[in-house]
């Protein structure tokens, strides 16, 4: 009974000593808890592990593909293409982008390269050529300043455009406007823009002007300037028709009037003159001599005096502004 005795006692003992080694090294005193916090955290390294190994993945082909991460100063962004299964096959004219086949010409979400996303500030954004461009801007701003870096950058009312705004490489327009900001407006000889006015002189129909260089040059007509000056050959705000009128002499007078003055017949319209200063236009000086009933028109200061002071005219008035240039 004793040896049995001892040997339970034994065995209690032995009990209490694996307890308390379970419990050393534990700051909390827990065995069992510090056994599950360490296998909870075992879990979550693993957990992390895999995760990390993923992202590093899916950015790594992102990277392949050209495309580096964070926003791009070209209205672009990239974000991480899935790899999740085996490359597509794709037609001709795509590209495979994880398990997608997209066009890197024109998808705004791969544009020239997988990942890359074109983002416009207030825009509809687009891809062109494997370049992000602004497809239209969202409702209430307009792209005034045409730079795609800033999108749409203009808060508009209702019904309301963008009013002109230069900018320094800007193709120049026909819209007596100064486009490029170079201090001229219009200018390059754009084509159809502006016509040039011939000057000839006749011993029978005095000075005589017309867009059409054959006429300036018809007849007992002879040629003393081509391209004296320029009209714009289509209206637009702020400028008139300039007319060609015939006297009952057979002389010609050029004038703002539909009717004439009054004093002749219409022959026709020249082009569009300027009735004030605008875009580099100069003063067209009008001049009259009444012993032969003869017009002249010159944008010269000098020869306008001249013309008074050596050849019996009479200054009138600005017949309008016109452009010493196409």
């Amino acid at each position: 009974m004793r040896g049995v005795y001892g040997v339970f006692q034994a065995s209690l003992l032995l009990g209490a000593a694996a307890a308390c080694s379970v419990g050393e090294g534990d700051p909390s005193g827990g065995g069992i808890s510090a056994g599950l916090a360490s296998g909870s955290g075992e879990s979550s390294a693993t957990e992390d592990a895999s995760t990390a190994t993923v992202s590093s993945g899916s950015t790594a082909e992102s990277s392949g593909a050209g495309a580096d991460s964070g926003d791009m100063s070209d209205g672009s962004s990239t974000s991480v293409t899935s790899t999740t299964g085996p490359p597509p096959e794709c037609a001709d004219g795509q590209s495979p982008c994880g398990v997608l086949c997209v066009d890197l010409a024109g998808d705004p979400s791969n544009c020239g390269g997988c990942g890359i996303s074109c983002v416009i500030t207030n825009a509809q954004a687009a891809c062109v050529a494997g370049e992000c461009a602004l497809a239209s801007c969202d409702a209430g701003f307009g792209d005034c300043d045409q730079a795609l870096e800033n999108g749409c950058e203009e808060p508009l009312g209702q019904g309301a455009s963008c009013g002109e705004v230069c900018k320094e490489g800007k193709a120049e327009l026909c819209n007596l406007f100064d486009d490029n900001c170079d201090g001229a407006c219009d200018e390059g000889a754009i084509g159809g823009c502006r016509v040039g006015v011939h000057r000839s002189n006749s011993p029978t129909l005095g000075h005589f002007y017309t867009v059409d260089l054959g006429e300036a040059q018809s007849g007992d007509l002879s040629l003393e300037a081509a391209n004296f000056f320029y009209l714009y050959a289509d209206a637009a705000a702020g400028l008139t028709p300039f007319h060609r009128c015939v006297k009952g002499n057979g002389k010609r007078f050029y004038t703002q009037s539909p009717s004439c003055e009054g004093g002749g017949t219409l022959e026709g319209v020249m082009g569009q003159i300027a009735a004030a200063e605008l875009c580099g236009a100069i003063p067209l000086y009008r001049l009259y001599k009444g012993e032969n009933g003869a017009h002249f028109y010159t944008t010269s200061a000098i020869e306008r005096d001249n013309a008074e002071s050596m050849f019996g005219f009479k200054y009138e008035f600005i017949a309008g502004y016109v452009w010493p240039a196409p």
